[in-house]
């Protein structure tokens, strides 16, 4: 970013050939240098101060994924901020910024921006640099298209039909979906969690199955397995169904599948892709019938069913692996659903009362 700075000599003094002027030129540039990486002050720029929130977060133990994703955000903001320092980082400024990331972009690129982009400002509020952080008072980030988003969930009576016609299916056999499409709907679990089961995680006995681990694709490093899940509520131990007991018990007898240290390797022996999964499944739900459903579209169902089957919000957390009980409630389970029994209910009142 290139700048005009201009100072003047004093009004008191002759200065004939400016050098007044230029000395005071040169300690007004000496003063706008950026400070080291440990300090902050007015002139440190603002993508300086997210990649010390980035740091910042990879030390608290961040996931890796989540910093790649924000790192990948960091360098979408870094155009339009590029040269803005601290003591230019305005509200109307920033606001504008976002904005622009939303236009270009997207909304959930604008949202991961404005994350980093407050959690880089804080660090100057902590600094005592700034009183307050500006983007705390940045409008909200809103899509204009207000419909409801995300995978859309099976009904109870959908599951019999779609496992019947995913053994029947040459594609789903040839491409092992059979087995890891039964799990998920037996489950509910994260796709990175469901591929990254060993055979040790499971307990035939007990007929359960415990989540020690996910799979995540680091940059540099590739795909790996890690002993942590998204939270810590991710570690957990889930009751297998009489359905998902058998398939799994058949696996482990089928050769190369049941030798292998994963119970769904990739056909290298190695763990297998999540977004090749993904890209797979894509491939043939057309054809199954489910155009729409994704890998999510399952944690999704076991929501449902455990909704509409009496639960509460407390267990649905539990067998997803959420850390409150609120987001399996607000973001899983299915809003805007025809309650039949409500009607009922009502009926009963009325009736008993006359």
């Amino acid at each position: 970013m290139v700048r005009k700075v201009q100072r003047i000599g004093p009004a008191d003094e002759f200065d004939k050939r400016g050098k007044l002027a230029e000395d005071a030129l040169i300690e007004a540039l000496a003063e706008r240098r950026t400070p080291s990486a440990d300090q902050i002050g007015p002139d440190t720029l603002l993508v300086s101060l997210i990649d010390q929130h980035l740091t910042r977060l990879a030390e608290d133990g961040r996931a890796a994924r989540t910093l790649d994703t924000y790192r990948f955000a960091a360098g979408k903001l870094a155009k339009l901020i590029g040269g803005v320092r601290v003591g230019e980082a305005s509200t109307a400024r920033l606001d504008a910024a976002l904005r622009s990331v939303r236009t270009a972009h997207g909304l959930t690129m604008a949202q991961h921006a404005k994350t980093i982009l407050r959690g880089g400002l804080q660090l100057a509020v902590l600094a005592n640099v700034l009183g307050a952080n500006p983007v705390r008072d940045v409008a909200p980030l809103q899509s204009k298209d207000r419909r409801p988003r995300g995978a859309v969930a099976l009904t109870a009576d959908q599951l019999p039909d779609l496992l019947a016609k995913l053994r029947a299916s040459a594609y789903c056999r040839d491409h092992d979906l059979v087995d890891p499409i039964t799990l998920l709907i037996a489950t509910g679990l994260r796709r990175s969690e469901l591929l990254g089961l060993r055979w040790a995680d499971l307990d035939t006995t007990a007929a359960t199955v415990t989540v020690n681990g996910r799979l995540v694709r680091v940059a540099g490093e590739g795909l790996k397995w890690v002993p942590a899940t998204k939270s810590a509520a991710g570690m957990r131990t889930l009751p297998l169904s009489r359905f998902a007991a058998e398939m799994l018990a058949a696996r482990r007898g089928v050769p190369y599948y049941g030798e292998q240290t994963m119970i769904f390797p990739s056909t290298a022996g190695t763990w297998r892709d999540p977004e090749n999964f993904n890209r797979t499944w894509r491939t043939v739900r057309e054809e199954l019938g489910v155009p729409k459903v994704t890998s999510h579209s399952f944690r999704k169902t076991v929501a449902d069913l455990i909704d509409e089957g009496g639960l509460s919000a407390r267990v649905g957390a539990d067998q997803l692996g959420h850390a409150k009980p609120s987001m399996t409630q607000d973001r899983y389970m299915t809003r805007g659903r025809v309650h039949p029994e409500v009607a009922d209910l009502l009926d009963r009142a009325v009736i008993n009362a006359e």
